[in-house]
């Protein structure tokens, strides 16, 4: 009974996601309010306890993919599923698309999958893109039958050396694991001998047709751009390192450069403290907080004359890479996942030096660090995009080929099916395909 009750408590609180977008007459505070209480309401107290997926000899399903992801979403994850699923789409491999909603911090507000989504894998193999985590949470949003008597994968993303305590208890949900960098590999590949497969995401960028002038940008003005998103913690994505970079690059001198700084899902209080700190810097700042859809993002970011990114840790970077799609030259701390697609020859990485984490990120007290960029020299980077242009777009344009070169869809799609293949190869010589 409890069980049943846990249930419905998740399909209400899916829906809540769901229905956002239709309140948007009510005042905000009062409608954020009522949204608290009633996410508060419908989270289950105590689900009974998922186990992991069995599979018994043959397996009574085709050959093909299901990828599960929250394809309606517009967090990172949900723009690697979706690249994914662009690959999945040129292997020729049988396809299944499925959305994950089990999540009401991220409103289903992307609608550009819909008519390709499935409610339910029809093949043999099942992609899971949600992080450990979230994994219980996806299993106990479908059917069972879904899961048991599938090849599960799973895709994880961590930006972290090692994987927190926790997201081990998940590695019984899958069969193996597919991560699209290197740096997370070595972080799965300490915890487990299950198969883990390097599949770097296709890049591509759709742009609007947008200039300066749909964002209130000047010309004629050197803009360097930095973003990110609350949920994936400013702490990571250290904008403070981007505010203090251009401070010293051009704070009090320069009225021809400007920082843009974009923040998604950024609280009020959290928002408050920026503007507070770029006052006191002195530089010429644009703070763009609104939802852009993805075309236009990546019109914002085309329109800038640099990128930067001085994280202290990234699972991919996938912003940086889309970036460099668009021919934008890019500066970005030369640690974790990112340093794995930016030549030094056509990139500016910015030098670090690693401390520990502590308490500023997820897997609080376990000892792992990160590393903590150069202020200084991405200030001199910075300097010399803006003293000799030629020079930056010589850089820009070199780091476009390359990344169109080794990271395209078309790529991921190769090493897509060349796994697909030895899976089913295997699975077929044990009798369970």
């Amino acid at each position: 009974m409890r069980n049943g009750l846990s249930k419905i408590k998740i399909w209400l609180n899916q829906g809540i996601g769901k229905i956002a977008p239709l309140t948007h007459f009510i005042p905000e505070k009062t409608r954020h309010a009522v949204a608290d209480r009633l996410i508060r309401a419908t989270t289950p107290k105590r689900i009974t306890r998922v186990h992991p997926p069995v599979r018994e000899g043959r397996i009574p399903y085709p050959p093909g993919i299901n990828e599960y992801g929250l394809f309606r979403a517009t967090i990172g994850l949900s723009q690697g599923a979706k690249l994914y699923a662009r690959a999945l789409e040129k292997t020729g491999i049988p396809l299944s698309l499925v959305s994950i909603s089990f999540a009401p911090m991220h409103p289903d507000t992307d609608h550009s999958y819909d008519r390709a989504l499935s409610r339910g894998g029809k093949y043999a193999v099942n992609l899971i893109h949600v992080n450990a985590p979230s994994m219980e949470g996806a299993f106990t949003a479908f059917p069972r039958r879904l899961f048991d008597n599938h090849y599960n994968i799973g895709v994880w993303l961590w930006e972290l050396e090692t994987l927190p305590a926790s997201w081990r208890e998940a590695l019984p949900f899958v069969d193996e694991l597919w991560v699209p960098s290197r740096f997370i590999a070595g972080a799965v590949q300490k915890e487990t001998d299950k198969p883990v497969t390097v599949i770097p995401y296709g890049i591509e960028t759709p742009t609007a047709p947008c200039g300066r002038a749909d964002f209130g940008f000047p010309e004629g003005t050197f803009l360097a751009l930095a973003m990110y998103d609350s949920y994936s913690y400013a702490s990571r994505k250290n904008p403070e390192g981007a505010i203090a970079a251009f401070e010293q690059a051009f704070g009090g001198r320069a009225e021809d450069a400007a920082l843009v700084l974009k923040v998604a899902n950024g609280k009020p209080e959290e928002l408050r403290a920026l503007r507070e700190r770029l006052d006191r810097s002195g530089i010429r700042y644009f703070l763009v907080t609104e939802r852009l859809e993805k075309p236009k993002l990546n019109a914002m970011i085309a329109c800038c004359d640099v990128f930067m990114s001085l994280h202290r840790s990234e699972g991919f970077g996938l912003v940086v890479a889309e970036a460099m799609n668009l021919a934008v030259p890019v500066i970005a701390t030369g640690w974790s996942a990112n340093a794995e697609f930016m030549p030094p020859e056509c990139t500016c990485r910015v030098g670090y030096t690693m401390v520990p984490v502590g308490d500023a990120y997820q897997a609080e007290g376990e000892p792992q660090v990160w590393a903590e960029p150069d202020v200084a020299e991405a200030a001199r980077f910075l300097r010399r995009l803006k003293d000799q242009p030629a020079e930056a777009r010589r850089m820009a344009l070199a780091a476009q080929e390359y990344l169109r070169r080794e990271y395209s869809i078309e790529k991921c799609a190769e090493k897509m099916r060349k796994r697909y293949d030895e899976i089913c190869r295997r699975l077929r010589k044990d009798g369970a395909l």
